[in-house]
């Protein structure tokens, strides 16, 4: 009765408290290394894109985006929901069920106009489209996930930012 729980159940027992200590680090590893990169590609498209002609990234930022994922290693992917543009790593259109970051663009001049119109139903005021500058602002979506050495990829979580208003 000395030995009450033998040699095995309590090596299994420090093998599963191993396993739960590398999950946790590695979840908050890859969640601040996403975050980390969120942050760059919001400012990638904030002094890139800001009074361009339109609001689409064009090659040369999705280019400085790619760059930045390969610098910091960042190889997650995941599934973009509904009204999302999907990239790949490489900065390129990808599936959306296969994209490394998900990038929908909210133009917010025709919501103003729209407002205005509906306000404005006398005949002494008369917006115009021409009233309201081009504003927009990117909605982004980065993945990371519970990688457990062993077990590998179990769940896959989202990271979501917005730029600031970008005007033309």
């Amino acid at each position: 009765m000395r030995e009450a729980i033998g040699g095995i159940p309590i090596f299994q027992i420090v093998v599963v408290f191993i396993l739960l200590f590398t999950g946790i680090m590695c979840l908050t590893i890859n969640r601040s290394k996403a975050f980390g990169v969120k942050d760059e590609i919001i400012t990638i498209i904030e002094t890139e894109s800001n009074g361009s002609a339109s609001f689409t990234l064009d090659e040369h930022v999705n280019s400085l985006i790619a760059e930045q994922l390969k610098t910091v290693g960042y190889r997650t992917t995941g599934t973009c929901p509904e009204g999302y543009k999907g990239y790949n790593r490489d900065g390129g259109d990808a599936s959306n069920n296969n994209a490394a970051y998900c990038i929908r663009i909210n133009q917010v001049d025709s919501v103003f106009y729209k407002d205005a119109q509906d306000k404005c139903s006398n005949s002494k005021c008369k917006p115009t489209s021409n009233d309201f500058p081009g504003m927009a602002y990117y909605d982004i979506i980065l993945f990371y996930q519970l990688d457990i050495p062993i077990v590998r990829e179990m769940f896959n979580f989202k990271v979501t930012g917005s730029t600031k208003l970008l005007f033309k």
